[in-house]
């Protein structure tokens, strides 16, 4: 410890000014690239549609019974790198989408329905999110940084947030719940105007936490993931 102390006295004009030389170079890189931009602006865009390949079809075996819609602002990703952190930038995101909960239909046999007493018996599994989705993120308020910005990784940063977020918060606000009485309302009418027979919905006990679907599962950019306390890392 002693050794390096006495290594940066010795060389601590050299060191400040290679932090100096770097700051610099990256400004300077960045105000020839606004020049550039500025005499050459980006007139025409040209986009290739490329070869779509259907990797495979599946039927979906679910019943949406509650659809929320949510929005959220101000999310804010911040990017540290660099010597002196000379590499910091940020964004702000907004973002809206919906999270849709009901139930999933596969897992009905031929025992979860019963007749007695002249009235059906439909023993269906518990509700679950059934799938997650962004419909619009927007990111804005871009923070000056002396070196490249990879903003579509922050973009992505923020999708993987929110996406959980959105998950998270509506489990917490119920929507399960709701999702079970709309069930019941919507099953018992179905068998009631099919049959004419009245009708009682039963749900199967939980035994564990409702797990999300991949769809809620955050995304994660490349080079990317999430530490043990929850924070992004680089894990390349």
């Amino acid at each position: 410890m002693v050794a390096l102390l006495r290594f940066i006295g010795r060389n601590f004009f050299a060191i400040a000014m290679l932090a100096i030389g770097i700051i610099i170079g990256g400004f300077v890189i960045g105000k020839v690239k606004e020049v550039h931009d500025f005499f050459f602006p980006e007139t025409t865009l040209y986009v290739r549609s490329p070869q779509t390949i259907v990797n495979s079809i599946s039927g979906i075996g679910q019943l949406v019974t509650v659809t929320s819609e949510l929005q959220t602002t101000e999310v804010k990703v911040e990017i540290h790198r660099g010597f002196l952190n000379a590499g910091y930038y940020s964004a702000y995101h907004q973002a809206i989408g919906a999270i849709e909960a009901g139930i999933d239909f596969n897992a009905i046999a031929e025992d979860s329905i019963s007749y007695e007493n002249n009235a059906y018996t439909l023993t269906i599994p518990a509700p679950v999110i059934t799938s997650c989705r962004i419909e619009y993120i927007d990111q804005s308020r871009h923070s000056f940084t002396l070196l490249s910005a990879d903003w579509d990784m922050v973009r992505q940063i923020a999708h993987a947030e929110v996406i959980e977020k959105f998950a998270r918060n509506m489990l917490e606000n119920s929507i399960l719940e709701r999702a079970a009485e709309e069930t019941e309302l919507r099953l018992g009418d179905f068998v009631r105007e099919l049959t004419g027979k009245p009708a009682r919905i039963e749900f199967a006990v939980r035994d564990s936490e409702p797990e999300l679907p991949d769809s809620c599962q955050p995304y994660t950019p490349d080079g990317w993931g999430k530490d043990e306390n929850g924070a992004w890392k680089r894990i390349d």
